[in-house]
């Protein structure tokens, strides 16, 4: 297996811009699709996220295609706005050592603002909704394209794109290169994958669904009433003790992700949000500043879980049980990357039981579990009625408990407890 970048049969301007960028070694899908690639063979790869991708299908096209011709020469289709622009910005900084432009193409932008990029440009990085309106109108030319590559072809699937890739593959020329690469290849995906490839060479880099081995995971099972707190607590302690480290934290519901970025700006914390029903500038700007460590907190939905590609997250925490153990693996794959290591903290309430005892049969042996509960006499642990997210009934701002304590919007006591004699009633 090839060492280093350096061995590789690559141009001297990309092994030139590679040093410079600060790439020395492949990563095992790097070592391994390159080469493929470079040899013009169609690939199926099965890789988890975080483990070198965009370099492995990059390289290739970056080598092959012909910076002389303006025509659109290479596409490359994921599933979401925020990997794809990731994926353009990594193969931009590339591709500029052999003259190629790059063209980012998505959802949730003006058209009219990026039909300027399309002129000119040899690798077309996009979205399969915004790419397939753009072919319509005849707006977008990929009959010279030379090279496919679809990333994330299970969570494509499973956003219901198959139909858009069916119908831009068809306009594409029939010699033309393929290379697909998914987390999971289980038989749907592999049944499609062979009408998109010919003879394609297979690479196994991760067997089955696997965590990052240097994640340090746990879960905490939690009453409630205090989750809330418990999470405050522990985004506080962590800013405290590391200046640089960065948290992420999942959600399973938009509404959920907006409160808990109020609650934390009401606690001082730095944090923003990010889900799938922000404008697209928006979202680039929450990510750019969570890159740069301007936000330290970012709450997310699923939606960031396979589209965030940053160098590192400090600390991944599951607010929410995650629905699928998949879902699991994206989310923590955020964490302990490139052999560095992270941690992994799971909440558990009691309803989400059944859902976490789902990952503790896939991946009970490396996750550590524990009942937490706030000190005695805190506030939120003397709330009879249990505070959680999403009540009509919660407090804003720091965590405060609903106005008028445990005691119902009727003046009545709370659940299970009589009313005190001479309590004042209100007038109904």
């Amino acid at each position: 297996m090839t060492q280093a970048f350096a061995d590789m049969p690559l141009r001297p301007e990309t092994k030139a811009v590679l040093a410079q960028l600060g790439f020395i070694t492949p990563t095992p899908i790097q070592a391994a699709a390159v080469p493929a690639g470079l040899a013009g063979r169609d690939v199926l790869g099965k890789a988890m996220t975080g483990t070198g991708k965009t370099l492995a299908f990059g390289l290739p096209i970056v080598e092959r295609l012909d910076p002389t011709r303006v025509a659109a020469q290479a596409l490359i289709m994921l599933p979401t706005r925020e990997l794809a622009q990731q994926v353009a910005e990594h193969l931009a900084a590339v591709a500029a050592g052999r003259g190629l432009k790059v063209a980012l193409l998505v959802g949730g932008e003006k058209v009219r603002f990026q039909l300027p990029r399309i002129p000119g440009s040899q690798i077309i990085v996009g979205t399969p909704g915004r790419i397939l309106d753009l072919l319509k109108e005849r707006m977008l030319h990929i009959e010279w394209a030379e090279c496919l590559v679809l990333d994330e072809f299970d969570r494509m699937l499973d956003m219901g794109f198959i139909d858009d890739v069916k119908s831009i593959v068809a306009k594409l020329p029939k010699d033309h290169q393929s290379m697909l690469f998914s987390a999971t290849v289980p038989a749907e995906i592999r049944r499609l994958a062979e009408t998109f490839l010919r003879d394609p060479m297979e690479i196994v880099i991760e067997s089955g669904l696997r965590p990052a081995e240097k994640a340090d995971q746990r879960a905490f099972r939690v009453k409630p009433h205090e989750r809330l707190e418990i999470l405050l607590r522990l985004i506080a302690k962590e800013l405290r003790g590391d200046p640089e480290k960065t948290l992420l934290v999942f959600a399973n519901t938009r509404i959920a992700v907006a409160e808990l970025d109020r609650e934390l700006w009401g606690r001082g914390l730095p944090a923003a949000a990010l889900s799938g029903e922000f404008e697209q500038s928006r979202r680039f700007m929450v990510m750019d500043s969570f890159r740069e460590k301007k936000t330290r907190v970012l709450v997310a939905t699923d939606v960031a879980s396979r589209g965030l590609d940053v160098d590192h997250v400090g600390h991944v925490i599951n607010y929410d049980v995650p629905l699928e153990c998949e879902d699991y693996i994206h989310r923590i794959g955020r964490t302990a990357r490139a052999g560095r290591s992270g941690t992994v903290t799971t909440f558990v309430i009691p309803v989400q039981e059944r859902k976490f005892g789902a990952i503790l049969d896939a991946f009970g042996s490396v996750i550590k579990t524990a009942t937490v509960h706030l000190p005695p006499g805190t506030r939120a642990a003397r709330e009879s009625t249990g505070r959680t997210l999403s009540s009509p009934r919660a407090g804003r701002g720091t965590g405060r408990p609903p106005r008028g304590g445990s005691r119902s919007p009727r003046g009545q006591a709370s659940k299970g407890r009589p009313p005190q004699r001479g309590a004042r009633r209100t007038k109904r």
